[in-house]
């Protein structure tokens, strides 16, 4: 009797994640926009009583290679604020076993963050690699290995 794929490490705490709410004061206008069967655009507006009010520009192109009838890849996301902030992924399914991602996240002009992470399935186990901000100069980054089984 073989045990089922315990799935990615970013879903062991989504349920749990989706239980807090997500508080915030003042008004929240979003605006989403399909242009075609893969491309859609949303413009976000909030006004708050606390904080600065700002918009969202955010675009999402899905790919055409279909997986099942959920997941289609590649995938990529795009957020930009009125201040210039930019934060951006692709995610891709590079066979059927194996999946990488890259984001990264600007704050005006300057480049803050950037991450990749790979992740291969097995029938009972999932490996995934995160590299995140690595600097060749400086010699610094992050690497964070994950095993589910």
């Amino acid at each position: 009797d073989q045990r089922p794929n315990p799935g990615t490490f970013e879903e062991c705490h989504r349920k749990c994640k989706e239980l807090f709410p997500i508080q915030m004061e003042g008004v929240k206008l979003t605006v989403n926009k399909g242009l075609s069967n893969h491309f859609q655009v949303n413009h976000t507006v909030a006004l708050s009583t606390v904080g600065d009010s700002n918009y969202h520009f955010g675009a999402t192109y899905v790919g055409t290679k279909q997986l099942s009838p959920t997941e289609a890849f590649p995938v990529l996301v795009g957020d930009m604020d009125n201040s210039g902030s930019l934060n951006a992924q692709i995610i891709h399914q590079l066979t059927n076993k194996v999946r990488s991602k890259v984001a990264f996240q600007t704050q005006q002009a300057k480049f803050v963050n950037w991450q990749v992470d790979s992740e291969f399935r097995g029938t009972d186990f999932t490996a995934a690699v995160t590299l995140g901000n690595p600097d060749i100069l400086v010699g610094s980054g992050i690497l964070v290995a994950h095993y589910l089984q």
